[in-house]
């Protein structure tokens, strides 16, 4: 598994609460397996579909191609926290 540094989604909300919008701690709470979550490692966005959920730590798998540079593509197993989470698809 890779461990990445993620932009800290909840901190850019109250930096730039005009512009940016981040999810409620509420709907964090409700995230769990084979939900899509949008997060960010400073060079681009991306989903990564929800494997497990223990406290504040979510492990996922990268679910697009991405553009630039980065250590990890599609398919790759990654593990961050909820505070990095953008946006969330719930799983109906």
């Amino acid at each position: 598994m890779k461990n990445i540094e993620f932009v800290n989604a909840q901190e850019m909300a109250k930096d730039y609460p005009t512009t940016f919008d981040a999810p409620t701690k509420e709907e964090l709470d409700k995230i769990k397996e084979g939900d899509y979550v949008k997060i960010c490692d400073n060079k681009e966005r991306f989903w990564v579909i929800v494997e497990e959920v223990d406290g504040d730590i979510i492990t996922g798998e990268v679910d697009n191609l991405l553009i630039g540079d980065q250590n990890f593509n599609l398919g790759d197993s990654i593990e961050f926290k909820k505070e990095n989470i953008y946006d969330i698809t719930y799983k109906s």
